[in-house]
């Protein structure tokens, strides 16, 4: 019977996940295409949409390097400030604009007239009482549309009682108010002198001290009706005719902004618009607008070809600009440029600055003086390394030279103060260094600004104006800005800086103090490690501080069970003896797993949890291996399950670690340690560890090598010096040296 085979071939999805260009996979490429894509659309977006790379590829202040004449005859447009303020000052000269109505005088009229004859005619045919003047209330108000309270109609009904000549007062104030202009809105409430008053078309502009309104009718009654009954009475009638009318007041708004001219000056042909090497103020570069706008004008199928090749244009440089970058980490930061995580944080940097820039530049119109190049540099060179930093910088010099006009003097500028900056923080420690990455940075703009403003025979007052105002602010902001973001960017993409690994290397941190409290023989191991990889990282131009950092916790794992390793025994009692030899392998091995899981647990970066299974790489237990072939019966044994877990040391930290932890264990073991058998002990260690393949991944050098060997030899031979022989046995308090 044949077997089918039934292993199923992969899908499409799963062939595309396994495949690689050249040894990236395409899923990885892909993200780090993304990342390249999003800068090259988003960089030119930042850019002023209006500044073309022909006539305005300078900025306010800056010094243009051609000389532009005008090609033909055109208008100079006014700027976005003039335009707007002028445009303001003519919509607010509009004065407000009121229709007069005929009709609601003739209407107001005739219902006070109606009100008279109802209440005269009820006074003659009816006997007051409740129900009468309550009929007589909602029959009046159903008919004048007028809401009429009791009182009113009692106070109306004895005025007529008492006074004949009621009508006639009452038709007289109401027509004579009529006479004036009487406007439906506060006089107080208008800010204008006068308005328009709209009659049948004629349009009549009034004097605003002519008008009235509600309040001022009923001062001009008082002063005729001193109780004020008239007032009560006549406001139930007096309805303004003369009503304002905003949608006519906002369309001759409208039409006033419409009229203002965008034009305030003309440029005739072959006229200068400004030389080379001069200075760009807000007139030239008006000039130079306004000629941009005249030309797209003059020929708008030609001129769009152009504006369209000229965007592109745009988004081609910053592809080739960043494309340097590309080039440079995929070259010589392969490590770097493989890790996606590692990339997005640089592009995220890149961008942060650039578009800060253009914040500062095209949305705020602050000096270019003031914006902080420096921050993206020093967080470059601290996150990553200093090349990178440099590289870093360059880029971004080259990407804000675009957005301010490629003027040359801020790209320079960039670029000196950027690299200084990356040399301030190389090493930084301690708080102190702060301080000196200001100073560093201040004299380094200093000395930019002066260089340039000698150059250009710039006023004394105005260096010195540019210095204080925005130079020292940016210098002394920038490294204390960078200082507090560090942190953020470490723990949102697990980079470990010097400044973090000073904070592990305190030997009160929690896990070292409990290592040292239960296991004190693997503590004490541990710093001599440190001491040992932080010698031998010097002398090779490691990190050194990684390295001692990473020794300290390379064996936190033994604190589970530190009884079964050498150096905690106590009383020569050796767990071992009665453990077979894979179980004791197993437990030798344990530590690894157990060590990760307490860094895990304490939140250890990942950098330092790399030594923990690192510094042992695929290393066998010969002891207990050789002694499985020695008790072996039928089975067999197999070396696999007598090797760490690995993976080998993949840098030069971890692999220095690893022969540090070596050779402190077995220079421990010599019993008469002089300076050459420990020398000829720890080259054949190193040696071994180099043919065994452990090495492989790590980076290091022969020439290394030899440089590590170097270094643990300065500590080993201060440890195991010659000692002076004192008589007696003792340490020399009672009795004197021999001679």
């Amino acid at each position: 019977m044949v077997k089918q085979n039934t292993k199923k071939e992969p899908n499409l999805i799963e062939r595309i996940r396994r495949a690689k260009f050249g040894e990236i996979p395409i899923p990885e490429l892909l993200v780090k295409l993304g990342y390249y894509i999003f800068l090259v659309i988003i960089i030119p977006l930042l850019f002023t949409p209006e500044r073309s790379f022909k006539y305005t590829d300078v900025t306010i202040g800056s010094i243009t390097n051609k000389k532009v004449i005008a090609p033909f005859t055109f208008s100079v447009l006014k700027n976005e400030k003039e335009l707007e303020s002028e445009r303001q000052k003519a919509a607010e000269e509009v004065l407000p604009v009121f229709i007069k109505s005929d009709s609601i005088v003739k209407y107001q009229v005739e219902r006070l007239n109606t009100f008279l004859y109802e209440l005269r005619r009820f006074h003659i045919d009816s006997t007051i009482t409740e129900d009468s003047l309550s009929n007589f209330m909602q029959d009046l108000s159903f008919r004048l549309k007028i809401s009429f309270a009791r009182n009113d109609i009692v106070l109306a009904y004895r005025l007529l009682k008492d006074n004949r000549n009621l009508s006639g007062r009452l038709n007289s104030a109401l027509e004579n108010l009529y006479t004036k202009y009487y406007i439906d809105v506060s006089v107080n409430s208008l800010d204008k002198n006068a308005i328009i008053i709209l009659l049948n078309g004629i349009e009549e502009e009034v004097s605003l001290a002519e008008c009235i309104d509600r309040p001022i009718f009923g001062t001009e009654i008082s002063s005729v009706d001193t109780t004020g009954n008239l007032i009560r009475l006549l406001t139930k009638f007096a309805k303004p005719a003369i009503q304002f009318n905003k949608e006519q007041t906002d369309q001759r708004k409208r039409e006033a902004i419409a009229a203002v001219p965008t034009a305030k000056d003309i440029v005739y042909e072959n006229e200068r618009i400004v030389d080379a090497n001069e200075r760009i103020t807000e007139e030239i570069y008006q000039k130079l607008y306004s000629l941009e706008v005249a030309t797209a004008e003059r020929g708008a199928e030609h001129e769009a070809v152009r504006n369209i090749l000229s965007v592109i244009s745009r988004f081609i440089l910053i592809g080739l600009i960043l494309y340097m970058l590309v080039i440079y980490l995929a070259a010589n930061r392969p490590r770097i440029f493989r890790d996606n995580r590692k990339l997005l944080l640089l592009s995220l940097l890149v961008f942060l600055q650039i578009a800060l820039g253009a914040v500062f530049v095209n949305t705020l119109n602050w000096s270019l003086y003031v914006i902080p190049t420096t921050i993206s540099s020093m967080l470059l060179g601290i996150l990553f390394d200093p090349g990178v930093g440099f590289v870093g910088t360059v880029i971004i010099a080259l990407l804000l030279g675009g957005i301010t006009g490629f003027d040359f003097t801020f790209i320079v500028m960039t670029l000196f103060v950027g690299l200084v900056s990356i040399y301030s923080v190389t090493h930084i420690r301690t708080r102190n260094h702060i301080f000196r990455a200001i100073l560093y940075i201040m004299l380094a703009y200093f000395g930019i600004v002066f260089t340039f403003g000698m150059l250009r025979f710039e006023e004394w007052n105005e260096l010195i104006r540019i210095l204080t105002f925005f130079i020292l602010p940016n210098a002394i902001l920038s490294p204390f800005i960078t200082y507090m973001s560090l942190g953020i960017f470490e723990r949102l993409f697990d980079i470990t800086t010097d400044i973090s690994l000073l904070e592990l290397s305190d030997l009160n941190h929690p896990l070292l103090k409990e290592l040292a409290v239960k296991a004190p023989g693997t503590f004490h191991h541990s710093i001599i490690v440190g001491n040992l990889s932080e010698s031998a990282a010097k002398y090779i131009d490691a990190n050194s501080l990684l390295a001692r950092v990473g020794s300290y916790y390379h064996d936190i794992g033994k604190i589970v069970k530190p009884e079964y390793f050498v150096e905690n025994e106590q009383g020569g009692n050796n767990k071992h003896e009665s453990l077979a030899p894979n179980m004791s392998a197993l437990i030798l091995a344990s530590h690894v797993k157990n060590g990760l899981e307490m860094a895990e647990k304490h939140n250890l970066p990942k950098i330092i949890r790399d030594f923990i299974p690192e510094h042992h790489g695929r290393n066998l237990m010969s002891f207990f291996y050789n002694k499985a072939l020695q008790n072996k019966t039928d089975s067999e044994v197999n070396d696999e399950d007598y090797r760490y877990p690995g993976p080998s040391p993949q840098s030069k930290e971890t692999a220095i670690v690893m022969l540090a932890d070596t050779v402190e264990a077995a220079v421990r073991t010599l019993k008469n340690p002089t300076a050459s058998r420990i020398r000829k002990m720890v080259e054949e260690l190193v040696e071994k560890r180099f043919l065994e393949g452990e090495l492989d991944h790590s980076d290091l050098t022969m020439r290394d090598l030899k440089g590590i060997i170097d270094g643990f030899m300065s500590v080993l031979t201060g440890i195991y010096h010659k000692r002076i022989e004192y008589p007696n046995g003792d340490d020399g308090k009672k009795s004197t040296p021999k001679k």
